[in-house]
């Protein structure tokens, strides 16, 4: 059982907001949420999400994962080669809501080129540019070292997956696939698991002993290392939902976390999750509480088989 601390508690849009100001934002467990927009499409090895973007950032959500195709010289966000109905103007102006309401906040983004472009006159940082213009409410850090929290409130930091022509964010261009591997930039080091073939649901397996490496091997705060956990896996005989939630026989990675999370105490970095709405938002909040905040929510209870498959969503 997951206990909440004693009151007096904070709700999860604002949990961030009694952390000390000097903690190093790669020190913190920060709950994400994995292909953040996928929630709008019905086909079953598109679909990630079941929460919209808002509603994700007000229950504790911290790192979007953004994907952007260039088309026309605007950025539609795109899970793979399918098109998610919103834009990344869409994206930003609801980043720039949550953050105004909620200053003492901020918002782990990284951005991603996704798909080839299409019919454009200028570089995908140059249209990052013109977006990020139309959004003058929104404040970036774009700096390429790794922040406090104090340094970042109210801010969106970019980690940026397409190429500039400039320094801009931190570069985590040299992202390669499927793999657990290391980045190492002047201020910013990362180890990031990003293992993401799920073939088959006895595969299901493999890809948590890949999640629950990192886990066990966290990097010390005093590494200035910054761990990101990809629990998200997919495949033509595993699905996403199949992956997170399990098949009725197999157990998903959410219930497989859910144990680690009760019975393994200490940071974790960067997790990203799907369908982080699963279980009124248990693994969020769970992640949530490995900061040392209390939260105003139920404690967590329950085995990890009684959630193996989770809820089933539209």
């Amino acid at each position: 059982m997951i206990h909440p601390h004693s009151d007096p508690r904070l709700p999860l849009a604002d949990w961030m907001s009694a952390l000390d100001d000097a903690r190093a934002l790669h020190t913190l467990t920060v709950p994400g949420s994995h292909d953040t927009c996928a929630y709008t499409v019905d086909d079953a090895l598109v679909r990630t999400q079941d929460a919209p973007l808002d509603a994700q950032l007000m229950h504790g959500v911290r790192m979007l994962d953004i994907r952007c195709r260039h088309v026309h010289d605007r950025f539609e966000i795109h899970h793979g080669g399918i098109a998610l109905g919103m834009t990344f103007d869409d994206v930003l102006a609801t980043c720039a809501r949550f953050l105004a309401a909620h200053p003492r906040e901020c918002i782990v983004m990284s951005v991603k080129d996704e798909w080839p472009a299409h019919a454009c006159g200028r570089s995908f940082d140059a249209t990052f540019d013109a977006h990020r213009a139309r959004h003058p409410g929104l404040r970036w850090h774009a700096g390429g070292a790794l922040p406090a929290l104090g340094d970042v409130r109210g801010a969106a930091v970019l980690l940026r997956r397409f190429r500039s022509s400039r320094p801009l964010g931190i570069d985590l261009t040299a992202w390669p696939d499927n793999q657990t591997f290391t980045i190492d930039q002047p201020g910013a080091a990362f180890v990031i698991q990003d293992a993401y073939r799920v073939p088959v649901a006895a595969s299901i397996d493999y890809k948590w002993r890949e999640v629950d490496a990192l886990l066990t091997h966290m990097p010390g705060a005093e590494s200035g290392r910054w761990a990101v956990n990809f629990t998200s896996g997919t495949g033509m005989g595993a699905n996403p939902s199949v992956v997170a939630r399990g098949n009725g026989t197999m157990a998903g990675i959410h219930a497989r976390l859910a144990k680690r999370l009760r019975t393994h105490p200490g940071p974790c970095g960067i997790v990203l999750l799907d369908f982080c709405r699963d279980d009124d938002w248990r693994l969020v909040r769970a992640l949530v509480a490995r900061n040392g905040q209390p939260i105003s929510l139920p404690c967590i209870t329950g085995s990890p088989e009684s959630s193996a498959t989770g809820p089933s969503h539209a």
